[in-house]
């Protein structure tokens, strides 16, 4: 398999589930993404509902690399 070339999009959190230590991220296209608290780049604590997230991706949809948040919201 050729090696993933990683980009960013942006999406808002849309769901907190404390029970699993998730976090659930839709972007435009509506795909979603989950992020928990090994999740480079992101302070887990501090997300909320509504905040945007920026997202490093590749192609496979199922890893998320990297997040962080553009708004505090």
């Amino acid at each position: 398999m050729p090696r993933e070339i990683p980009f960013f999009i942006e999406g808002k959190v849309t769901n907190i589930t404390n029970g699993c230590q998730s976090v659930l991220v839709r972007v435009q296209n509506g795909n979603v993404y989950s992020i928990h608290p090994d999740t480079p780049g992101i302070d887990f604590k501090n997300l909320r509902e509504g905040q945007i997230v920026r997202l490093e991706i590749t192609t496979r949809l199922i890893h998320v690399l990297s997040a962080y948040i553009v708004n505090k919201e």
